[in-house]
């Protein structure tokens, strides 16, 4: 009897050794939110960490129109298992009695700051590694903060995911003034995102941007200042003086995209003293789905072969 004891002893804890072996292997997201103290806000983010701090990091900049759970790809865990540490940042949900004062805090530079705070602090922490080896990948919104992101980092590579060499906003106003055709997957995009149908009352709340306060909110859940933010500071000198990699995502039947954007963009990038930039267009824009991760993830997945 006591030796069947002793045999069911050593089974359990070989068993848990193993169990102890497989976890210490395995993937370890953390779901956080710093706390800023010079902002008084909290700054949500997931980090997916090795057992030592990887040398090679990867930083992901969600949309501001998508809600998009980058975790949740097959690319996420493939870049992971490539040995990248990967950080998503996010924004604080405006809900509640925070739901003024943080909206107060959508634009641009603040965007930004949040981002610049959680990377100093996680630094700091020695919880991530430093510029060496870092790759920021934005998607819409996410992707017009990487030039100063990179400049002040130190960071040498990133991928702009559906954005322009100018502002969302701009966009917004050339389908509103008829520049951009009022297609079919327009009004699609324009009544999910601001449930406009009318593409007369979508001219009203484009112009009503400039037009009102700053603080008041005309074209869906963001603030006025949010869109003037992005639109009255393009991102194009910043990129101009970035000595970088940066790599274009682009779909062509996205909402927002412009084929003479993605040309000016070829010509601009001709004006960089240093740099390197190349190029990539798809078709059959989703929403994100997963048809569309597995096109990013190819050109993705090509460019870390590099690194």
């Amino acid at each position: 009897m006591t030796r069947i004891k002793t045999l069911l002893l050593l089974n359990s804890i070989l068993i848990i050794g193993l169990l102890f072996s497989a976890c210490k292997g395995s993937r370890s997201m953390e779901k956080e939110a710093y706390l800023d103290p010079y902002l008084q806000d909290t700054i949500p983010y997931t980090l997916a960490q090795h057992e030592e701090v990887s040398e090679r990091l990867f930083i992901f900049l969600p949309p501001a129109l998508d809600t998009v759970r980058f975790e949740e790809t097959k690319l996420y865990k493939k870049l992971y298992k490539s040995g990248y540490d990967i950080l998503c940042a996010y924004q604080a949900p405006a809900v509640g009695a925070y739901y003024y004062s943080r909206k107060s805090m959508e634009f641009k530079g603040q965007h930004i700051q949040n981002v610049q705070s959680l990377i100093s602090h996680l630094r700091q922490q020695k919880r991530i590694a430093g510029a060496q080896h870092t790759v920021l990948m934005g998607l819409e919104q996410g992707a017009y903060m990487l030039p100063l992101l990179m400049s002040n980092n130190g960071i040498d590579t990133a991928i702009f995911i559906n954005a322009s060499p100018f502002s969302m906003y701009m966009s917004l106003q050339r389908i509103a003034e008829g520049k951009m055709a009022w297609t079919e997957a327009r009004q699609k995009y324009i009544k999910a995102k601001f449930d406009i149908d009318s593409l007369g009352v979508f001219k009203e709340k484009v112009a009503d941007v400039e037009r009102l306060s700053s603080e008041v909110f005309s074209l869906g859940a963001f603030p006025n200042v949010f869109w003037l933010s992005y639109h009255a500071n393009y991102m194009l000198e910043e990129y101009r003086q970035n000595a970088g990699h940066c790599f274009w995502i682009q779909f062509d039947d996205y909402p927002l995209y412009k084929e003479s954007d993605f040309e000016y963009l070829k010509l601009l990038d001709q004006t960089r003293n240093k740099g390197s930039a190349e190029y990539r267009l798809h078709s059959n824009y989703e929403a994100y789905s997963p048809s569309n991760w597995d096109q990013i993830e190819a050109d993705v997945l090509e460019l870390m072969l590099r690194e």
